[in-house]
């Protein structure tokens, strides 16, 4: 499921940017409070909808509203984007991969300790996900598929490395192509940069998880093909550029009505970077920035 790698590139990225992509991903954050509750609120640790939220409203052209709120657990009141179909649909998406996630593997697979956080997290979300997929049965729709789709691949181990990847490949080309607005050729883009992003974002997981999966005996296309951990993240590091490439030059296509140089950092360099980083050291900046 998601991994987090939508986040922009810091050295390139201006304050006005990072202020509205902060206050994006704070709004994601709040509207899973005030649509699910704080129990969700408090177990979705990391929230990564808020470059899914930007990417919706500013393909329609939907200006946020900016208001100060006191976040549940803060005594500080910060700005916060809010009151926008992006966001409500990206809380979500968040609330979905959260407990799809759950699902990736069996309890028997895990030590007791985690056999144990599972079956909180499952409890804690149970309500949040009954809500949300009544909500926006399509979105279900598409987790199960690629759930059925994965579970086909394991029992298949191909070593395609295309067909490996297609179910996260097909998940991402979905959910990107309902941030699109009413327009066939949007949605048509929007399908393949989401196609090639779940490739890449696959093809990466599956290189870090070599060696637990060969513990494990678990179905990894790497080690169907023969190839060692080293190997591995070479054969994913070039693959995931390529696709990278492929989606960057359908992007340019885009009619970005909103924040287009945020998204041109998201969508271009900060990809980029997370698959070839483009400057050594660039994420051990800390840098303190107003909101």
């Amino acid at each position: 499921m998601m991994t987090g790698r939508l986040h922009p590139y810091l050295p390139e990225l201006s304050l006005r940017d990072y202020n509205i992509y902060l206050r994006y991903m704070r709004g994601v954050k709040y509207q899973v409070y005030l649509d699910f509750g704080i129990v969700p609120y408090g177990a979705l640790f990391s929230y990564r909808g808020g470059v899914m939220a930007l990417l919706a409203d500013s393909l329609a052209g939907r200006q946020a509203t900016c208001r100060e709120i006191r976040l549940p657990g803060s005594l500080s009141r910060v700005p916060v984007m809010c009151q926008t179909k992006g966001i409500r649909l990206a809380a979500q998406i968040e609330v979905l991969m959260s407990w799809h996630r759950l699902q990736d593997r069996r309890n028997e697979e895990l030590p007791f300790k985690q056999q144990v956080e599972r079956m909180s997290q499952k409890f804690t979300l149970q309500g949040a996900y009954h809500k949300a997929a009544q909500e926006e049965p399509a979105l279900e729709r598409i987790f199960c598929q690629q759930q059925a789709q994965a579970a086909a691949q394991h029992q298949l181990r191909s070593q395609n490395y295309s067909v490996a990847s297609e179910p996260m490949s097909n998940v991402y080309g979905a959910l990107f192509s309902i941030l699109a607005p009413d327009d066939p050729v949007q949605r048509k883009n929007m399908r393949y940069i989401g196609s090639c992003i779940g490739k890449a974002f696959y093809l990466l997981d599956k290189a870090d998880r070599h060696e637990q999966d060969q513990k494990e005996g678990r179905y990894n296309v790497f080690l169907a093909n023969g190839l060692s951990g080293e190997a591995a993240h070479e054969n994913a590091r070039r693959q995931a550029i390529a696709s990278i490439n492929d989606l960057s030059r359908v992007y340019t296509l885009m009619d970005v009505k909103l924040n287009r140089t945020l998204l041109d950092n998201i969508m271009i360099l900060g990809l980029r970077d997370e698959v070839d980083p483009l400057e050594h050291g660039a994420w051990d900046l800390r840098w303190e920035l107003p909101s």
